[in-house]
């Protein structure tokens, strides 16, 4: 597959679902009647697992292992994240949370075992780079003033009116804005992303007439 084409299958996810979160934050009940304000909230929180795991699958996809002790390591990865989402999808009342999370586990997997050593290079380096935006979109979100748009209380109330005490929780406005920011500025990157590492510019051949 061509190099920009998986840049593009990459980049447009994240794209989209940064202009969705915008809109959500802006005008919640046009979304799903609303029942995407705790299913953003839950988004943010599955990605943070995503992230985590995307690490550790690709360094595990690298070691010398065979491909059966890869798989035993990669189903006990694959549980004990899962059981996490599990408790996320519970909370926010969205099993499709718990999907995503499957389809984007094993897809990573398969993608690490079929990657070259230099592709798995990229991958730990957008995972890496993920998880510092990650951070900086969560912490500056949650100390500076976020603007609730229309999520106001009456909103609240009647779309997610089991909600916790987290502070995402008490103002999902929060999670939305790290969301629509860090899946923004994701994707951007997938756009802008090398082709090639520089340490695999093409060698210089000696001329055999020089």
């Amino acid at each position: 597959m061509p190099y920009a084409v998986q840049r593009l299958l990459l980049a447009v996810p994240c794209l989209y679902l940064s202009y969705a979160l915008v809109n959500v934050w802006l005008d919640p009940m046009a979304w799903d009647q609303g029942r995407w304000v705790p299913y953003a909230v839950g988004i943010l929180l599955v990605e943070f697992l995503v992230i985590h795991a995307g690490v550790l699958i690709t360094n595990m996809a690298a070691t010398q292992t065979g491909f059966a002790r890869k798989m035993k390591l990669f189903v006990g990865l694959a549980a004990m994240y899962l059981l996490m989402g599990l408790g996320f999808a519970l909370s926010t009342d969205s099993m499709s949370l718990l999907l995503i999370l499957v389809v984007v586990m094993v897809s990573r997997f398969l993608a690490a075992l079929n990657a070259d050593p230099a592709g798995r290079k990229r991958q730990q380096a957008r995972s890496g780079f993920a998880a510092v935006i990650y951070l900086g979109a969560v912490f500056a979100t949650l100390f500076l003033p976020i603007p609730e748009f229309g999520i106001t209380n009456t909103v609240l109330a009647e779309v997610y009116p089991q909600r916790g005490g987290g502070v995402w929780e008490r103002e999902p406005e929060r999670a939305i804005a790290a969301g629509a920011c860090y899946f923004g500025v994701l994707g951007i990157a997938e756009l802008c992303w090398p082709q090639k590492d520089k340490d695999q510019a093409p060698a210089i051949v000696d001329n055999p007439n020089g």
